[in-house]
């Protein structure tokens, strides 16, 4: 209530991401929090008045303002009977407050000085743009070209010379585009042939009729141009505009006297909106549209550009397609407010038009919001080189595709038509609000009248979770109908949670079958605002396996299909060793990827040749396995280390380190003996590299540049990326060796692996240089923690080069504008790293600016695929099976690796809730790429037309990396929800050793409850405790369950024995991880003890405690912080 007080008396909130980061002076307060403090105490009041009297009664409180007493004289009303449990009382509590919670409004940002807001306006002008808009209390200023009525420029009031679309020019930019010739040209996008805010696509038919859909666009690139009828009208106060757009479409349709066209733009306050009215001009016959889709060209376009320009001028767009409640999210590249959101323009808002809802919920139009995301691959002249993703459309009638391009794929909602009637229109369109940052999006929907789902812990489930939790949030006057529909049928048992409110509903789901499962939400408006019908949402889940038995599956996979001997058969020596693998291959049973010509993909090194032993090493720090870890040390001895003796050429890593690009190349005597052993092992490949290098003048390297590289091209260490994964390697061994007794490890032991890591992540440096070394580096935090291994096990030496490396390195970060750039105009693989040390060396403040790039290109939405998988969409190209050219690639490595900046970001401020969430979804999704096989995937495809796994494991090791680094139960207070464990499940009791489960102690984040914690990730290591600050990690045994008591800063772990690994004893890490000085104590303050606290620790082995572990019955390990600490965190 506070809070959205302070909202109505400043229009911010007082706190933003950066007050948890930047101290609050005191004077600075917003003026009047003083007074808020007080209505939320007189609320408090009323509330304990009502639940404590055990009679009817009225409450009546004057508070200071007449907005106040209005919302207070609404709640006089009766408290429940005595007889009623406590629980009830308090849901009626919150039924009472919820009648006291105001309205909430749109969010409109302070206007800009009038001189940029003039500016904005006169460059508006010159474009031949009407401007909109830009006055006291709007929240856009929107630039409408009068030629045509399209949105060219849709900025903030706030910032009015950044535009959230594509420029329409752009002198700075200069780069080629379809038919614009040899030469690059500066971006001029008022020729023929690019989509604007505004155009459509639509495919239609005669109504009727069974034939095809003919495609007509508001785009062309053929003359005569398809100009609008007449320029746009500017409405009295330059606030809306108009404009008969018929000639616009074309080609004409084939049948009938075709259609009408409008468009108008509003600017209103908070809101813009642009509408399509389309009319059926025929008088006898009606027209099926199967297709509709509505152009949205927001600028993430990178090409020509450098990163500054990039943070400048450009943005990411993320897509919720969730019918009704589906929205377009539009972000700046930093990941700074505001926000665009954009919106279904739903016909009931607009004052002359009223929808008129059938028996299903679906409008007479069949318009359900937003259905589909489609790319307009070859539909507009803009440059789609690998640094543009693409230009999309937001499809609301499917049904046109769902039979055509995307009939092999299942569509993320179910596709519909619509069939105007002879004269008849229907007017579709698109809202635009604005959220104060990507934090704020949920309250800015609610403000929009849009409700809000929030699964818990995400969108992607394990079977094996029972506290999985659907909460749905709804704006005054909207109401949840029924129970959730779900498709496939039965595929996801939903019962509601105790203690809903009006605004707040939420579901407990259980997991029933395997694979994509789609919720389908129906709500209804009130008596108040029936006119507005119903409302469908749909909520998109991915069911797996448990986490757990998924990854061993891909442990067992790779080791046998993916497993390459060494026996001598392979001319490249690359076995023993783990490969990448097909999962086509055989009948689906998989295979492993020896023969593509892609040198790194089966070379043993860069992302894709590595991923496989560094997806195997890392398994082994959660999953271990005696024969796993045998091959590993197979691989380690026999194929990566050359060490003194052995020869550079059959080797990956030489003498003094360095790692070579490939194992895998090409060479004369192989091209010249069509019966040798290399068309012997692999006759595709011959057959690949001979069409080129026969007739390859220079004598090497003479294919495509991903092929048949020579062998002296293969040998060359430059690239930097290669060594974290070696490093990796090293670095698991050395841990499983140092915490499983006896040590698995037979051909070395754990100080030889460790040294093994730290020289490596040296030579990381000294063959990568002032090149590739510079940037952040897939992995690279894997350097943090070998730095750390090295300073406990008193290798200082080594540890303080290191450490010196990682100065220099420092240096250039922080000398650039953004300290989380790469050697590209933009990319997602280096905020990983730098995070990592900047967080390791205090540097809070950059460390958040890494973490805000981040949540740019990594959204939050009700949506398996979505949520969480951060931005990558040129690497199918390079790595995939498939290879559509740029195409929206759903949990591939990038997701993970951005989760451990934002999971790490989280401990550390562990009330930004938001963090979690985002963590959560791509931890949870990652897993979703392992087929049924077990063969790993390197990521989903999300074209429309496929939505389905590749069949090449490619880049998949980093992915798991990622997984590892941040995997954990998960257990914090986050209101409104309460207590809420991600990746694990929970169970509150009342106050410890109380017994009986309370839902208000859930609720209310009982810091006194005792909490059970049952981790449900893969590896279940480790746990974050946020009440306490505290992350417990175990190696050498398997965490099956945490007992958490808040207020008694005590936790107690059960931990089993691994079923492949046998270890007679295990290390536990402890942690404070907390960094915003709330954390009740410091690691120092906890003792450590076994079995009922009878027996202590076993002293410290590399700074963890020591415990015995025993096969059939789990060792109890208490810790319990001293008295002296500080009072634990709420």
């Amino acid at each position: 209530f506070r809070r959205v007080c302070m909202q109505n008396r400043r229009g911010q909130r007082p706190e933003t991401a950066s007050s948890y980061f930047v101290p609050q002076d005191d004077k600075k307060r917003a003026p009047g929090a003083a007074v808020c403090s007080r209505r939320l105490l007189l609320l408090v009041l009323a509330a304990a008045t009502a639940l404590l009297l055990q009679s009817s009664s009225t409450i009546a409180t004057t508070l200071s303002s007449s907005s106040s007493s209005a919302m207070l004289a609404t709640a006089a009303t009766a408290t429940p009977p005595a007889e009623r449990t406590v629980d009830d009382r308090l849901a009626h509590v919150e039924t009472l407050l919820e009648e006291l919670r105001p309205e909430p409004g749109l969010w409109t940002p302070a206007l800009a000085p009038q001189a940029e807001v003039a500016k904005a306006r006169a460059e508006h002008a010159s474009l031949g743009l009407l401007s909109l808009g830009g006055r006291a209390g709007d929240a856009f200023l929107v630039g409408v070209r009068a030629s045509t009525g399209t949105v060219d420029a849709v900025s903030p009031a706030s910032h009015p010379s950044f535009s959230y679309t594509m420029p329409l020019k752009d002198a700075s930019v200069k780069l080629h585009w379809a038919d614009s010739g040899r030469v690059p040209l500066p971006l001029d996008r008022t020729a023929q042939g690019f989509h604007h805010l505004g155009d459509l696509t639509l495919r239609v038919r005669k109504a009727g009729s069974a034939g095809g859909y003919s495609t007509h666009s508001t785009v062309s690139r053929k003359p005569p141009l398809a100009t609008a009828a007449a320029e746009a009208t500017l409405a009295k106060g330059g606030l809306s505009s108009s404009v008969d757009a018929s000639r616009c479409l074309t080609p004409p349709l084939p049948f009938g006297r075709g259609l009408a066209l409008r468009r108008e733009v509003r600017v209103a306050g908070a809101e813009a909106t642009l509408s399509l009215t389309i009319t059926n001009s025929d008088p006898t016959s009606g027209v099926e549209i199967g297709g509709l889709g509505l152009s949205v060209p927001f600028n993430q376009m990178f090409t020509g550009r450098s990163l500054p320009q990039v943070a400048q001028r450009c943005s990411f767009t993320e897509v919720y397609l969730g019918g009704e409640a589906g929205y377009v999210q539009v972000t700046r590249t930093t990941g700074e407010g505001p926000v665009l959101l954009v919106l279904p323009l739903r016909e009931d808002r607009r004052e002359d038009r009223r929808e008129d809802v059938g028996a299903e919920g679906r409008s007479a139009s069949g318009w359900r919001g937003f259905e589909g995301w489609r790319p307009l691959k070859q539909e507009d002249r803009a440059n789609y080189d690998w640094m543009h993703e693409m230009l999309y459309e937001v499809v609301v009638h499917s049904e046109a595709y769902a039979r055509a391009e995307w009939r092999g794929a299942a569509p993320w909602a179910p596709p519909t038509s619509a069939t105007l009637p002879p004269g008849g229109s229907a007017t579709y369109g698109l809202r635009m609000i604005l959220a104060r940052d990507v934090e704020s999006v949920g309250e800015a929907l609610l403000a929009a009248g849009v409700p809000v789902a929030t699964p818990l812990p995400a969108a992607t489930l394990h079977a094996d979770m029972t506290d999985a939790r659907l909460h749905l949030s709804t704006p005054k006057g909207l109401e949840v109908v029924g129970s959730p529909l779900s498709d496939p049928p039965g595929c996801l048992e939903a019962a509601p949670l105790s203690g809903g409110t009006a605004a707040a509903h939420g579901l407990r789901l259980r997991p029933v079958a395997v694979g994509r499962c789609r919720l389908t939400l129906r709500y209804r408006w009130g008596p108040a605002a029936d006119r507005r019908g119903e409302l469908l949402q749909f909520v998109h889940y991915n069911l797996l396996e448990p986490a757990a038995a998924l990854l061993q599956r891909h442990g067992d996979f790779a080791s046998t299909v993916g497993w390459l001997p060494g026996n001598g058969s392979d001319p490249w020596h690359r076995g023993p060793g783990y490969m990448g693998t097909d999962a086509d291959a055989e009948g689906g049973r998989g295979g492993a990827l020896l023969y593509d010509p892609r040198v790194f993909m089966a070379g043993h090194s860069d992302e894709s040749g590595a991923s496989a032993p560094l997806a195997m090493s890392i398994k082994q720090l959660g999953l271990p396995s005696d024969a796993e870890v045998a091959r590993l040390e197979e691989y380690v001895h026999e194929t990566l280390w050359a060490g003194a003796s052995g020869r550079r050429s059959s080797f990956l890593q030489g003498a003094d380190h360095s790692v070579r690009l490939s194992m895998l190349y090409w060479n004369d005597a192989m091209d010249k003996d069509p019966s040798g052993p290399a068309r012997k092992a692999l006759p595709a490949l011959y057959d690949h590299c001979h069409k080129c290098w026969a007739s390859c003048k220079k004598g090497r390297d003479c294919c495509y540049w991903m092929h048949c590289w020579s062998e002296e091209h293969s040998l060359e260490t430059w690239r930097a990326y290669n060594y974290p994964h070696v490093t990796v390697g090293y670095w698991s061994l050395y841990r499983v060796a140092r915490h499983i007794s006896p040590p698995p490890t037979k051909r070395a032991g754990w100080r030889w692996y460790l040294e093994q890591a730290g020289r490596t992540a040296v030579a990381m440096h000294t063959f990568g240089g002032r090149g590739t070394s510079q940037w952040g580096l897939m992995v690279g935090s894997i350097f943090v923690a070998v730095l750390a291994d090295l300073r406990r096990e008193g290798l200082t030496a080594l540890a303080d080069e290191l450490e010196a490396i990682k100065e220099r390195r420092m240096r250039k970060w922080m000398s650039m504008l953004f300290p989380y750039g790469s050697e590209f105009p933009w990319d997602s693989t280096g905020h990983e790293e730098i995070h990592s040390w900047l967080l390791h060396d205090g540097k809070v403040a950059d460390a958040n600016k890494t973490v805000q790039a981040v949540l740019a290109y990594s959204t939050v939405v009700p949506h398996w695929a979505y949520c969480g998988s951060a931005r990558r969409y040129w690497d199918f190209t390079i790595n995939g099976k498939t290879q559509w050219g740029n195409e929206r690639e759903f949990h591939h490595y990038g997701a993970t690796l951005n989760a451990v900046a934002v999971l790490d970001s989280f401990r550390a401020f562990p009330e930004r809730h938001y963090l979690l969430r985002l963590g959560a979804c791509a931890l949870l999704g990652h897993l979703s790429n392992i087929h049924p096989s077990g063969a790993y995937s390197m990521a989903w495809h999300g074209d429309p037309g496929l939505l389905r796994r590749d069949g090449f494991s490619g880049d998949y090791g980093p992915g798991v990396y990622g997984y590892w680094r941040s995997a954990a139960a998960y257990v914090a207070c986050m209101p409104p929800f309460g207590w809420s464990c991600f990746l694990c499940d929970l169970a509150v009791e009342g106050e410890a050793g109380g017994g009986a489960a309370s839902a208000s102690a859930a609720k209310a984040c009982d810091a006194g409850a005792n909490l059970r914690v049952t981790p449900r990730d893969a590896f279940g290591r480790r746990a974050y405790l946020a009440p306490l600050g505290l992350t417990v990690t175990v190696e050498g045994g398997r965490l099956v369950e945490v007992e958490l008591q808040p207020r008694g800063r005590r936790a107690v772990l059960r931990v089993a024995v691994h079923e492949r690994a046998r270890s007679s004893e295990a290390s536990v890490f402890l942690e404070v991880e907390r960094r915003d000085g709330r954390a009740p104590a410091p690691t120092s303050a906890y003792s450590c003890a076994y079995d009922e606290a009878a027996y202590p620790c076993s002293g410290r082995k590399a700074g963890a405690f020591v415990v015995p572990l025993r096969v059939g019955e789990p060792t109890r390990v208490i810790l319990q912080a001293s008295a002296s600490g500080s009072a634990p965190a709420s």
